[in-house]
Parts: C-alpha cells; structure tokens; sequence
C-alpha cells in the first residue's frame, strides 16, 4: 500500500471521519476496506504520494488516517498527439488553437503509425488541499453499500443518514462540501460527536489526539480495543471458576459492530425456563437479544446470561438496564415455552402430514414429496453407508416434519435440532433422531461433518435431491448468484463422499434421484456431474493437493465413472511421490514420448497393430513386455483400492526402459513398416499409462534434470 515513506517537509497525516447514524454490523469491515481502496485509487489518479493507512469503523464512525501524505501533487508532463506530419495546414492550425499553443511548442516523433506532431503540456501540481474536496466528493459518492437509503431532505444515498464529515490535514481544516442535495449540503468540519449518551461535539486539535479524544468520550474507535475490554470485564464478572462463556464469536463479533462503549453485564434466567432444551435457550438469547450463554465445567447452561450494554456504566442504571433485560428475556422465552409445549402436544405424524400443503419449490412438488422422494433414494444409499436399510426409509420420512413446527417457524436455526428432540419424545429410536439432527451437516467447507453414517447419509440424498431438482429446473448458480445455496449443497456432497470414502463414482451418484424425479435427461445428469467435479477440485486445492495433479487425474475420460476413492487415492499417491527423482525422471520421459507420437500425428498409423516380429533391438522388446505387463495389470486391479500404489509405481518404473529405448533405437527408420511399428509400439505404452493419469498435464520438472545429450535426442527422434 506504501507509496512514499519519506518524512519531510513535503508530507503531512490527513484524518477523514464520516459520521452517520447507526450503520449495521455486518457493513463495517468492509466499509474500512472500501474507504481505504477508493481513497488509494483517487490518489494515484492524482499522483499524490502517501504512506500508511489507518482505518476505523464503529456503529456511528468510519474513518481514515493516512500517514506521509504529498502535500503537494507531483508536477506532470501530458503528452498529446497532433497530426501526422505532411497534414494540411487547417489541420495543424486547429490541433495549436485547441491547445493554445504556437507553432514552436510542437515537436516531431517517429511512431509506429509514422511521423506525428506532438505537443508537451507541463503542469505543475497544486496543492493536496486544493485537490481534497473533489476526492472526498468522489469517494463519497462511489461509496457501494449492500444497502442504501435516501433520507428525505437529501439525495445523497448511504447506508445511513450521514451526519458529519470531519476533514484534516496537519490538525488544519480543510475547506469543502459534499451536496446531499440541489441546495443542501455537508461542509467539512473539523469536530466529531461522541457517545449516544450525550452526543457532545469533540473538536479535534490534533490528528494524534483524534483516538485518545473519543475514547475520553466513551467511543473506542479500534475494534480490537472494544473487544479485548469485553474480554477482559468479562473475567471479572465470571470470578466463579465452575461457570464460563459459551464461545460465539460470531455473536461477539456482530456486538463489536452494534456497541461504541462496551459495558459488559450480567443478568439471571427464571428458573421454570431452565427445562427447555438447551439449542432453545441459547438460541433465544443470542438471534432475538444478542445475549451469551453461560455454562459450567460439564457444558451445561447455568440460570444466567452477559450481555454487553452500550450505556455509560453507573451503578443504578446499570441495575435499570439488567432489570430490563430480564424481563425482556422472561417474555421471549415466555413464546419459547409456549412453542414447545405445543409442539411436543402433537404427534410428529400429524406434523409429517401438514408437509404436503408446504411447497418445496414451485415445479418440485411439496416437502412432503421430498421426503417421499429421500425414502426411494435411502434404499440404495444405505449399503453404501451400511446402515440398515428399513432406519434409512424411516429417518428420511421424518427428516423434515420440524419444519412445520412452532418453534423451528420462530427460529429456523433450530431445523434438524428440534427434529431430533420431537423424534426421541414419540419413541423414534437413537439413530434415526441423531440422523434428522446431522441432515444439515456441513453447512460449509470448515464446518462440523455428519458423525453417524445415517446422519451421512441423509444429508448427502437430501443435498443431492435439492441439486437435482433445482438443476433439472434449469435454476443452477450462474456467476455470483446462488440464492438457493446449491454450490454449498455440492460442497456438503464432497465432503462426506470423502468422509465416509464411499464407493461409488460421481456420474452414480444422481442416478437414483434423477428416477425419483421420474426424469431421464443425460444433459442435465452431465451438467450435474462436472457441477460436482468442479467442487472436488475446490476442495482438493483446499486440502493443498496441486491444481495440475488433480486435473490429470480427473481430466481421464471416464474419471466420472470411476469409484470416487480411486480417483482420491490417485491424486493421493501421485502427490506422495511428485517430489523424488523418480518421478521426475519418468516425467521427462513420458513426455519425451508423447511428443514423439505427436509428432507423427497425422501419420496414418491408426490400423497399424504392434508387430514384434519387427523388432530389431532388445529395447523395443522390452517395451513391448512392459507394455503388455502393465494392460495386464491395468485391467485386473485398475479400479481395485489396494492397487493404486503398486501401479504408479509400476508406471514410474517405465522410465528406465523408455530412456534405454530413447538411447539406441532410431524411430525414424529408413523402411516406414519398422517406423510405423516403433510409433505404434510407443503408442500403446503411452494409452496404457494413460489409464492412470493424464501425466502430461502434470507440471514439467525437467529443467530440474539434466537432459540426455543432444546426440541421443537427435537419435530418438
């Protein structure tokens, strides 16, 4: 990011702060990386030199400092072309009049196009001040929010009313505006606001003072600051070393957004509430009321809550404020109760029937024809996770009859968690309440993977019935856009193929859902396949396997048909090995063959078999032998797991008789029959270990390795 580091006269440290009513906690860090990358881009437009940057955001303020700043913009010289010389006159007299020079201020270059007049403008740079205004208008109006409003006095769109815009540099004011409306607008002030409390108008002497400033008026600007105070009070309120937080740092990091003063605080549960499943408690307190939970040494919740204030901290308020967060917190989970004793008054088979008025998605039936759809699809996937088949029909009938409930209406985070409650409260065995529980699982690449195989395996059919549905419908992602979650589908599919090392291969796995569908389409199926194949590269690159090992690998014609663990393995062991010199040899040499073959490419040696009573030499047998070794070897363990190993190794080993063959035999032999017979010999070696992998796609070592000499190559070739 560092333009100029130099520290003289010539820099100064510029402060810009916008100052706005409550911007959401999900813009902030972005706004900070927006702030920082236009207010970059307009100065290098501007040729104007800076050094560092710093950025803050709060709730209220976004703001900038930006360190070693050019005072003073850098002096430029513009070049213009005029005419091509041998113009007509009227043509050079208009390129001086446009540019209000004489004819002595143009000079002759030679361009590729020819010779033309040319015309340097010098133009001295004008003071950063100068240049301010027009940068804080720029950026201020190419500000993109995810959500923009208009408030009714202004034109000007921002995430929220902006209220102020303080504009320093070297602690002076800088004069400007920014037109919120035809006759309205915010002129650069040289004050801030401080906390909601009493929003006091701060002016800032000192750009080092600025931080230190607002912090005296309880607003801390650093977002690490805020967080290491609620840590640290924290701590103190929670001296009870039986109880702690319950970790959520999404909740903790949503909070840092939403408080400028954190004043962290502690309130109890009513007991009557303390029998309502744990996943309710916690959810209740954190979506509705951001509060943490608080649990002992054994991970149970204790009849507390912390919540972090954004009042100035005093002893009688502080007690107003707990009082009523308590009671707050008694109401909601007043509709909690109220939810689960509902519920768990009605059987799970009313609540299954009550699916069929529930649409899925228009032209894919309702969610009680998913379900229908899930039982179909069980019997096949349950041998491949070997769990009995009659819980897998079962699990997969009543994976979605939560969703019809009152409490997962209220908060659809509990969907498959609530499930698994209702579940074990009608008498549904163990397995099949954990199997609703983990359906949703993994809900991204890092997140926690289905431990039971019928938990497995109903996520993996769920995923891949909403991946066929919404493909056969033609709502695949495009771009950027995926509003029904279908890469994130895909990824979860990878992941337990990978998991649980199922042994089926990519084109199968939609065999079954695409006949519950009653659908047939190859086009769709194919779409669907390299949809898949796409996302076992992403998380094969993610796992630090190399692009181009994974391509050679799954760029095999039928890598879709092969069981998906060879392919892995594959991937695996060529990665285990890609660094020794072995490998590297043999690359050198596979390569030199195949270039070989290319380059009788348009030899017609299609109908030409392998005839070793051509052979002239003891290499050329040998390939022979290999080459009908490994076919052999090839057809009885290619697609046999325990395998994989011993045939890379077998293939590495080629090297040697691919240099000794390289070494003495000529393949452009004076009689074309021995010719064709030595091309179609390389031929067939090169198919044969291109069952395995696409080699020459993998990444050339050979610089690494010292080439055979020139001779030899002249004599191979």
């Amino acid at each position: 990011m560092s333009k100029n580091n130099d520290n003289n006269d010539n820099k100064g440290k510029l402060l810009l702060e916008l100052f706005s009513e409550e911007i959401p906690a999900r813009m902030q860090i972005n706004s900070e990386k927006q702030l920082s990358s236009l207010f970059e881009k307009s100065l290098v437009k501007r040729d104007i030199g800076y050094g560092s940057f710093l950025t803050f955001s709060s709730s209220r303020h976004l703001s900038i400092i930006i360190s070693n700043l050019d005072l003073k913009q850098k002096n430029q010289i513009i070049e213009k072309r005029g005419p091509r010389v041998g113009s007509d006159k009227k043509a050079i007299n208009g390129f001086l009049k446009s540019n209000n020079i004489q004819e002595n201020d143009i000079i002759i270059k030679d361009t590729k196009n020819g010779k033309f007049y040319f015309y340097h403008n010098h133009i001295n740079g004008i003071n950063t001040s100068e240049v301010l205004p027009d940068i804080i208008n720029e950026i201020i109006n190419g500000f993109v929010w995810p959500k923009s409003q208009r408030w009714a006095y202004s034109e000007l769109k921002w995430a929220r009313p902006l209220r102020n815009i303080l504009l320093l540099l070297n602690n002076q004011l800088v004069e400007g505006k920014v037109a919120i409306d035809l006759n309205k607008f915010l002129y650069f002030s040289n004050y801030t606001f401080g906390h909601r409390h009493d929003s006091k108008k701060i002016e800032v002497g000192s750009i080092d003072d600025y931080e230190s400033l607002l912090e005296k008026n309880k607003v801390i600007l650093d977002r690490d600051k805020r967080r290491n105070k609620i840590v640290s009070d924290t701590k103190l309120l929670l001296k009870d070393k039986s109880i702690k937080l319950l970790d959520d740092d999404y909740l903790l990091d949503e909070i840092l957004g939403l408080i400028e003063f954190p004043n962290v605080l502690i309130g109890s549960i009513d007991e009557q509430f303390m029998n309502l499943p744990k996943e309710v408690l916690t959810t209740a307190m954190r979506v509705h009321q951001k509060y943490f939970s608080i649990i002992d040494n054994k991970d149970n919740l204790v009849p507390k809550f912390l919540f972090v204030s954004n009042t100035i901290p005093e002893k009688e308020r502080d007690k107003r404020v707990i009082e009523g967060n308590e009671r707050v917190l008694k109401a909601r989970l007043s509709d909690s109760n109220f939810f689960w004793n509902t519920d768990t008054s009605i059987p799970i088979k009313i609540l299954n029937e009550k699916l069929k008025n529930v649409l899925f998605y228009e032209g894919l039936g309702s969610l009680y024809e998913k379900t229908i759809r899930l039982s179909k699809v069980s019997k096949y996937f349950s041998s491949l996770f070997n769990v009995d088949e009659s819980l897998a029909k079962e699990a997969s009938l009543l994976s979605k009859f939560d969703l019809v409930s009152e409490m997962v209406g209220e908060f659809p985070e509990l969907q498959g968690i609530m499930g698994s409650y209702y579940s074990k409260l009608n008498g549904k065995s163990k397995e099949v309440a954990n199997a609703i529980f983990e359906q949703y699982k993994p809900k991204g690449i890092s997140d926690e993977m289905p431990t039971t195989n019928l938990g497995g395996m109903l996520s993996m059919i769920d995923n891949i019935d909403t991946l066929t549905g919404f493909f056969i419908i033609n709502k695949k992602p495009s771009g950027s856009k995926d509003p029904f979650a279908l890469r994130r589908a895909g990824f979860s599919i990878v992941q337990i193929l990978m998991k649980f090392k199922l042994n089926i291969s990519i084109s199968d796995l939609f065999t079954e859902s695409f006949n519950s569908y009653k659908n047939s389409s190859k086009i769709t199926k194919l779409d669907l396949v390299d949809f898949i194949i796409d996302k076992v590269r992403f998380i094969l690159k993610n796992q630090n396997f190399r692009d181009d090992i994974i391509t050679s690998v799954f760029s095999l014609k039928d890598a879709k048909n092969y069981l998906f663990p060879i392919l892995y393995e594959r991937v695996n062991h060529i990665s285990d090995v890609k660094d020794t010199s072995d490998f590297k040899l043999f690359l050198v040499n596979f390569k030199r063959l195949n270039n070989i073959i290319k380059s009788h490419k348009f030899s017609d040696i299609s109908h030409v078999k392998v005839n070793p009573d051509l052979f002239e030499t003891s290499e050329e047998k040998e390939i022979y032998n290999k080459s009908d070794k490994l076919n052999f070897n090839l057809k009885k363990y290619l697609i046999n797991l325990d395998y994989q190993k011993s045939i890379l190794q077998e293939i590495i080993n080629l090297q040697y008789a691919i240099n000794s063959f390289f070494e003495t035999v000529i393949v452009n032999h004076e009689e074309k029959i021995i010719k064709n017979n030595r091309i179609a010999l390389l031929t067939k070696l090169s198919d044969s270990i291109l069952e395995f992998s696409n080699f020459g796609l993998i990444e050339d070592y050979s610089v690494l390795i010292p080439r055979p000499e020139k001779r030899l190559l002249k004599r191979a070739t």
